[in-house]
């Protein structure tokens, strides 16, 4: 891998060590090119081209497909959504629910993933059960899910990376837990696409959420939706608009939607972010998942190593091998982390206070395949300094 020249594509890097790919990823130049040329073009055309949601302008069906080639899935089974967020109403509110019916959901999930169930709970009466992840295994991890499990369990919905600490979830043997108690799997990808290779058909699960401007380096305000096909007829739009249908009256009620992922997707859309997150997948599918994959893991072992025995300094990222990713946390004894967070800014470094074991808050160290082995180093001796009173 080529660091240095994929530096060079991402303007954002010149002005500070930049550690916050979990919070939102800066944009490589063909990214905000393929904005810029849209958006220029609108400017001297005219929005034709946007409001009739031409192939040409939107590259929309394109678009769904590098989605879907880099999930592993069908066209068809993608809704280009603008957020994790929004790929989680469109399923907690298309599914059918009842009083009663139970949501194991994590409890160190983002409130893109977690909204949604308090709302239905106040809604549907259904039951959201929290599970909290241990780190010590993936077996660990799957022996709480097990003991929440009931006749009554509905959905498990959990972060296929967590926000905090970057801990990957046992996702096979989740869906698998799941599937055996007659309830699906919903993930929460936000913090996983870009990181590593992904292929939901391998992963079991049955749908697959995420924002696609964190790791995967696309404009803010863009995202996808996975639903597996076989229950697309099952899932009902609840925001509906002139798009995502056949046809409908309401004098009858008729409602005949598209049988496709694209029958989740309505409204007014400023089209140019579809064909840029395009670009973005292009650009981190050209550097390699696997090699991403690899580069990020040494970066965390090498961060790991730097801050350990540092006096002062305390690292909490998961502690089973098997359940880490590009992420560090690490915090300052006697310190909150908006102030360590705010400290590490002051000297040019881009990242965000987080939460960590018990009460202990630090801050997030993102470090994404961009990052330089000198930037590790300049930031693990900037919180030995910062620990030091320095």
């Amino acid at each position: 891998m080529d660091v240095a020249n994929l530096r060079q594509q991402i303007p954002a890097l010149k002005s500070s060590i930049y550690l916050n790919a979990g919070g939102i990823g800066p944009s490589p130049l063909p990214v905000t090119n393929a904005l810029l040329r849209l958006a220029n073009q609108v400017s001297e055309e005219g929005p034709d081209g946007m409001a009739f949601s031409r192939e040409e302008f939107t590259r929309a069906k394109e678009t769904r497909a590098k989605v879907a080639r880099f999930l592993g899935a069908g066209d068809d089974e993608i809704t280009l959504a603008r957020s994790t967020a929004e790929g989680f109403d469109i399923v907690g509110h298309g599914l059918r629910w009842q009083a009663g019916d139970e949501v194991v959901f994590g409890g160190g999930d983002h409130p893109a993933a977690r909204a949604i169930w308090a709302i239905l709970a106040r809604r549907h009466g259904i039951r959201p059960i929290r599970l909290d992840l241990r780190d010590d295994s993936p077996e660990a991890i799957l022996e709480d899910a097990r003991k929440l499990m009931t006749p009554r369990t509905r959905l498990v919905s959990i972060s296929h990376v967590t926000s905090e600490n970057g801990l990957r979830v046992p996702a096979r043997e989740l869906a698998d837990l799941a599937h055996e108690h007659g309830a699906y799997l919903m993930l929460d990808g936000c913090q996983a696409v870009g990181q590593f290779p992904i292929d939901v058909h391998e992963l079991g699960c049955d749908f697959y959420a995420a924002g696609a401007y964190k790791w995967l380096l696309s404009p803010f305000g863009t995202g996808f939706l996975w639903t597996r096909r076989e229950l697309l007829p099952s899932i009902e739009p609840s925001w509906v608009g002139a798009g995502g249908t056949i046809g409908f009256d309401p004098e009858t009620a008729t409602w005949d939607p598209l049988p496709t992922g694209e029958k989740f997707e309505f409204g007014a859309r400023y089209w140019p972010l579809v064909p840029a997150m395009g670009a973005a997948i292009d650009f981190v599918s050209s550097v390699g998942l696997g090699a991403i994959a690899a580069r990020e893991r040494d970066l965390v072992e090498r961060m790991r190593e730097r801050l350990r025995g540092r006096p002062g300094v305390i690292e909490f990222a998961p502690r089973c091998t098997s359940l880490r990713t590009g992420v560090v946390g690490a915090a300052v004894e006697g310190m909150t982390g908006a102030d360590l967070a705010e400290r590490l800014r002051a000297r040019r470094t881009h990242l965000r206070a987080n939460r960590g074991p018990g009460a202990l808050t630090g801050v997030r160290l993102c470090l994404a395949f961009f990052v330089t082995e000198d930037e590790v180093d300049a930031t693990a001796d900037a919180i030995a300094d910062i620990a030091a009173g320095r």
